[in-house]
């Protein structure tokens, strides 16, 4: 990756399309599910190739979309087909990579649908063959942020009317994703990411659903918060029993943070005041009293932020491994 480009890319501030990445290289086995989801992608506009010709949209943007896919779909079964280990795409534009991230993140949305289908034609299945399902599909998931494509918007290549009527949840390892290629307005089903979280408040999460108990989501929160804390301990090797906001000022604050998510100070600083808040404000209130109020709706939401909170973790810098974090 070349010197001047982050590994990540702010939401706003977006490199333009034709600005050219550098030289990017995958391994074929990582490089073939890019591949699998630019098919899809390619085998979707071919459905719309005669509506286009109907239309008379020659040199049309979608006629452009069709003939990129072509080219990239072609050029990668040569690449994967040849005897080289990996893939290299030698001065890669970022319109390439956007390409590959929409690849990505369909052939994750072809593996959610699957899974959609699958459930409701054996409404009982096996735990361990649908837990190793999810994994392929957070692993295709993670495959859209990997290197150059992390934070970059993808390609929009498609764009879906949601109807006005709720559709029901198919599962509860699933939750709303909105906006899934860019500016489309489409909407899909995404898993939680985080192992430790799909694997312990799911489950409790799966267990109130079935029983009706809606007094108890505040269950969830609990386990999640004790997730996230626990995950901190193990990045800076606390022995202390530090808990809530000590915790996190120990482990983030101060001129020498111990978990570290940026040089910067006021980016530093904002990334400790957001775990600060999530624990002051959500966790506090859940770790001393019961609290019935929660909704399913409100769970899922809280669910997904501490999923994102232990995401930044995982790509935080650790500078030293402590015997114990002091305040």
């Amino acid at each position: 990756m070349p010197a001047n480009i982050p590994n990540t890319w702010d939401a706003v501030k977006q490199p333009s399309d034709d600005a050219v990445a550098g030289d990017v290289w995958f391994w074929k086995e990582t490089y073939r599910g890019y591949q699998e989801g630019l098919e899809i992608a390619l085998e979707e506009f071919k459905k719309f190739e005669e509506i286009a010709s109907q239309l008379k949209l020659e040199s049309s943007p979608f006629e452009k979309d069709l003939d990129r896919l072509q080219r990239l779909v072609s050029w990668g079964e040569d690449k994967l087909n040849d005897t080289h280990p990996d893939v290299r795409i030698g001065g890669a534009s970022f319109l390439t990579l956007r390409y590959l991230k929409a690849g990505a993140l369909l052939r994750a949305q072809r593996l959610i649908e699957n899974r959609m289908v699958f459930l409701r034609q054996n409404r009982i299945v096996p735990n361990s063959l649908l837990k190793a399902y999810d994994q392929k599909i957070e692993q295709a998931l993670n495959m859209a942020e990997l290197g150059m494509l992390k934070g970059l918007k993808p390609a929009e290549l498609f764009f879906e009317v949601v109807p006005d009527e709720p559709r029901p949840t198919e599962d509860a390892t699933q939750s709303r994703l909105v906006g899934l290629l860019g500016g489309a307005t489409y909407e899909s089903e995404l898993v939680v990411v985080d192992p430790a979280l799909r694997e312990r408040c799911l489950n409790i999460l799966n267990t109130l659903d079935e029983k009706g108990l809606v007094t108890q989501f505040d269950t969830v929160i609990r386990e999640m918060s004790v997730i996230l804390e626990d995950r901190i301990r193990q990045l800076t090797g606390s022995s202390e029993k530090l808990s809530g906001a000590e915790l996190i000022s120990a482990a983030m604050g101060g001129e020498k943070p111990r978990i570290r998510f940026s040089d910067r100070k006021d980016l530093q600083e904002s990334a400790h005041l957001l775990f600060r808040g999530y624990s002051g404000f959500i966790r506090n209130e859940v770790m001393h009293k019961l609290v019935p109020s929660f909704t399913r709706q409100r769970v899922s939401q809280l669910l997904a932020m501490v999923d994102y909170l232990l995401d930044l973790l995982s790509t935080a810098k650790i500078p030293t491994r402590i015997d114990k974090v002091k305040s």
